[in-house]
């Protein structure tokens, strides 16, 4: 189950175009400072979302996502909101999806909360001192 948070401290709207993943890895990794390891882990979980979120989007035009992120002192927590067909899965994937590899490796918790008006994808990983 997520955790209960307030307000992101990180809440920006992405335009998913070639440049999405790097502009997302930038905003993350000025978001408080969590140790090297896991702010590379978040960093990359965070643009792995984002990449596949603009792949699904290259024959549909321009749309975008919105990227939130908490960092209290126990948890880091990343959600990316969008359109249902850039964010779930494919009925019939083309291949590994890593992606999914990934969240299931670095990730303490993750999921899709599809039954919302916007459906969003989230991970989380536990900060250890």
């Amino acid at each position: 189950m997520p955790v209960a948070l307030h307000a992101p401290d990180l809440a920006i709207h992405v335009r998913l175009d070639p440049y999405a993943p790097r502009e997302a890895r930038f905003h993350i990794a000025r978001v408080d400072r969590p140790s090297p390891d896991l702010r590379d882990a978040v960093t990359l979980l965070t643009s792995e979302l984002v990449t596949r979120a603009v792949q699904q989007c290259e024959h549909q035009g321009e749309q975008a996502v919105e990227l939130r992120v908490w960092m209290p002192a126990d948890v880091v927590r990343v959600e990316l909101e969008g359109p249902r067909n850039l964010l779930l899965p494919p009925l019939e994937p083309e291949g590994p999806r890593y992606d999914v590899m990934l969240l299931e490796r670095l990730a303490d918790r993750w999921g899709v909360e599809a039954e919302e008006s916007l459906p969003y994808m989230w991970f989380e990983i536990d900060r250890h001192d």
